[in-house]
């Protein structure tokens, strides 16, 4: 598995490098975001998952709420750069150790929060599908051919019936109250609807003139590139994939490039940048408690 990924993340490293040459790396560097408010969106969608999951685990553990943004921040960096649910399992250590749990009251909230999650973005998304369909801002054609539209209409039956199979079975389910799962999956699902909304005004603030139905395209496939289990470098697989697709960038293809790649860039920057001080920190707070 683990050679498996590291060939995945060459191949894909490799489509990048080369997709960016042919548009031309002095075209993509002279178009790079000049508004400040690109910048802005970057900061705030990177801290989005670790704000959220800070309050959601803060209302369940006792814990400093700063100690959990700093351990949510360190997971978000070991999930997209090391191996995915790396972050998961760093958590689940840390939460055992500092607050004196079983692993198994750990996991189960974990597991109860996993699942929740997926629920709220297999709801985001069907929502955001449903909204780009029927405002004519992707074609079903782009992505699963113009033979077959039922396909879509399955995956929305399939997320509407594990929804309704998951609350039936809520108690069997999850080890939380249902009142509980519901507060999460709230959280969870306006944490993806900000994310969808944000990623629009990011692209929206750069190439203010686009046409709605490339951000739409773009949306939708980076959507599904951050579903995808065990990938490594989710968002070059992204940027390769909307760059590849014909039609999507047109003219626009430096800018697009440029918009994408210096997002790529900075948040690799944001992960090292705040990876290690943090980790430092937590280590010395964790040394002076100790002793």
């Amino acid at each position: 598995m683990a050679a498996l990924r590291t060939v995945l993340g060459i191949a894909v490293v490799g489509l990048l490098v080369w997709q960016l040459s042919n548009i031309g790396w002095r075209e993509v560097i002279s178009e790079m975001p000049k508004t400040p408010w690109f910048y802005v969106t970057v900061a705030v969608m990177y801290v989005t998952l670790p704000i959220f999951e800070t309050g959601i685990y803060g209302t369940f553990f006792s814990a400093p709420r700063r100690a959990l943004f700093s351990v949510f921040v360190r997971k978000k960096v070991l999930n997209s750069d090391l191996v995915g649910y790396s972050g998961d399992v760093f958590v689940l250590f840390w939460l055992k150790e500092r607050l004196n749990l079983t692993e198994g009251k750990v996991l189960r909230f974990m597991v109860d929060n996993g699942i929740t999650s997926s629920l709220g973005a297999f709801s985001a998304t069907g929502i955001l599908f449903g909204i780009l369909l029927t405002t004519g801002s992707i074609r079903i054609g782009d992505f699963i051919g113009d033979n077959d539209p039922m396909l879509i209409l399955g995956a929305i039956l399939l997320a509407a019936v594990l929804i309704a199979v998951a609350y039936r079975f809520r108690r069997t389910i999850f080890s939380l109250s249902g009142k509980a799962v519901l507060g999460i999956y709230l959280a969870h699902f306006i944490r993806f609807m900000l994310n969808f909304a944000m990623q629009i005004t990011q692209w929206w603030v750069v190439l203010p003139d686009m046409p709605f139905h490339v951000w739409g395209t773009m949306l939708a496939i980076v959507t599904i590139s951050n579903r995808l289990p065990f990938v490594p470098a989710r968002d070059l697989l992204a940027a390769s994939l909307i760059l590849g697709m014909p039609g999507v960038v047109e003219s626009s293809g430096p800018a697009i490039a440029a918009m994408l790649t210096t997002r790529i860039v900075l948040d690799r920057i944001l992960n090292l940048g705040l990876f290690v001080p943090l980790s430092l920190s937590d280590r010395k707070k964790s040394d002076t408690q100790s002793t």
